[in-house]
């Protein structure tokens, strides 16, 4: 049976890259083409962990879509596997998994959820919530990294 290595990125199993013993990289598995095809059920699947476990944190869909400029009902979309986020909310939404992941680093989903929603002094006393809303995404990513010990 031919052995395979296998990396499982720190977004727990939402991504996995295998080489097989060919030597191509696929995604997901399968095959010996240099890019797996996606599977957009698969793919949806993916989004609907992400937004799951984004949600979980405390940020209400209404304020995750106002995040990654959505609107709620594509939010909706997403949790029910319908669709998957495209471009520039696809983007904005691995971002504020990013800063859940860091904050996860170091606060409970309860102590993320209070960080997100509080006034914040290294933020200019401004909520992280609305400065995401606002698209001041890198202000966000550098405090939570600061939090996390990354910077």
């Amino acid at each position: 049976m031919p052995q395979h290595d296998v990396h499982v990125d720190r977004q727990e199993d939402t991504l996995a890259k295998v080489r097989t013993p060919g030597g191509a990289d696929t995604t997901n598995g399968g095959g010996n083409r240099s890019r797996a095809p996606i599977d957009s059920t698969r793919d949806n699947l993916t989004y609907l962990r992400i937004v799951e476990q984004v949600t979980s944190s405390g940020i209400s869909q209404k304020e995750l879509g106002s995040a990654v400029g959505a609107s709620p009902r594509s939010v909706q979309n997403w949790v029910s596997g319908e669709a998957a986020p495209r471009s520039r909310s696809r983007k904005r939404l691995l971002d504020v998994k990013y800063i859940v992941d860091e904050l996860q680093e170091v606060y409970t989903r309860e102590g993320v959820d209070i960080w997100l929603h509080s006034r914040n002094r290294n933020l200019g006393g401004q909520r992280p919530i609305e400065l995401l809303t606002a698209g001041n995404v890198d202000e966000v990513v550098d405090e939570a990294q600061r939090l996390s010990g990354e910077m």
